[in-house]
């Protein structure tokens, strides 16, 4: 079953914002190519799900768009297929998937290329194939960063947590979808305004992923993922 659905499977790995939040060190590097101990991001990205066998890779770029053509030239393979599709600079992700369309196969895999999951694929398809025609995405469990606190009259502590689950999830990427949601997105300019309208149609399906996960948007995430990256 894997790996017939895999043979149709294209995975759109996003990789053109700019980074802002990891200013300066996006001043001269996109954030999927910034290193953590001596490997980009994005390769730790693209070995995890070639440890899946999955083989058709499109890198979704813009911003510094030709470092990504480097990169992908060194990665050297010749049994797996990469290619680079720029769709410019301060361009929403919905664009990105449509000008990825047409070199796309029967099934997409949409990830970001800043967060790391030690994610099943495997189990992702099988959750996938239980929910036909439907949009599914991976999510995590929301913590707060704070401990929470319960206070009674006169500044009594009732209880105290520590980081509690907010019982909560937030999006990690990994859109998991048949191709013929290209159509369906052509009239939406903002992929958050389409996956909106899935949900209102009753068509968005969550797969909770219960491992690890780090997402690098700022420079406290980069020093963070650098500890924790044992881990993923």
């Amino acid at each position: 079953m894997y790996k017939k659905f895999k043979k149709d499977l294209t995975v759109i790995v996003l990789c053109g914002g700019k980074g802002k939040r990891l200013y300066p060190l996006t001043k001269n590097i996109p954030k999927p190519l910034i290193k953590i101990k001596n490997k980009p991001i994005l390769k730790y990205i693209i070995d995890h799900l070639k440890s899946y066998e999955i083989k058709n890779f499109i890198i979704a770029t813009g911003y510094k768009h030709k470092l990504f053509t480097k990169f992908v030239k060194k990665l050297n393979v010749s049994d797996f297929n990469f290619r680079i599709v720029n769709s410019g600079i301060n361009v929403d992700i919905i664009k990105r998937i449509k000008d990825c369309s047409k070199k796309i196969n029967k099934n997409i895999l949409v990830c970001y290329g800043d967060t790391l999951v030690d994610l099943n694929i495997n189990n992702l398809i099988s959750f996938y194939n239980k929910n036909k025609n439907k949009i599914v995405f991976s999510s995590y469990t929301l913590k707060s960063q704070y401990g929470i606190i319960k206070i009674g009259k006169k500044g009594k502590v009732l209880s105290f947590n520590e980081k509690p689950d907010l019982g909560m999830y937030f999006n990690i990427g990994y859109f998991l979808f048949d191709k013929k949601n290209i159509i369906k997105m052509k009239k939406y300019t903002k992929f958050e305004k389409f996956l909106e309208s899935r949900s209102i149609q009753k068509d968005l399906r969550s797969y909770i992923h219960y491992g690890k996960h780090i997402t690098i948007n700022t420079l406290s995430e980069l020093s963070d993922a650098k500890l924790n990256l044992k881990n993923i």
